[in-house]
């Protein structure tokens, strides 16, 4: 099992009531973009996804190894996902992610 935290950055009064920092735990055979699709719809113990801001809403990802993704809609409010310096298909176990944390751009 890999164990990490993720914290969102607050969008509005009273979003960041909580403490904003959830434990995401992720099965061994896990990819970075399982962990970005958790993210990005909460899950794993992750109840706080990346919210959908309006039309052209861009969001961050950043952990402690480096950036790893932006997370963004366009115009029509379709939800697309850039990865950095890892592929999607990236096994986690071994990239080293203790945290992640999530941004607006």
């Amino acid at each position: 099992m890999i164990q990490l935290t993720f914290h969102r950055e607050s969008v509005c009064m009273g979003d960041d009531a909580g403490n904003g920092i959830y434990t995401v735990e992720m099965p061994d055979e896990a990819s970075l973009g399982d962990l970005i699709n958790v993210i990005r719809h909460g899950g794993c113990g992750n109840g706080w996804p990346i919210p959908y801001t309006g039309a052209n809403s861009s969001w961050v990802i950043t952990s402690n190894i480096g950036s790893l993704a932006d997370i963004y809609t366009d115009k029509e409010g379709e939800w697309h996902v850039s990865y950095h310096s890892h592929a999607e298909e990236t096994p986690l176990q071994g990239l080293g992610i203790k945290w992640t944390f999530g941004g607006r751009l």
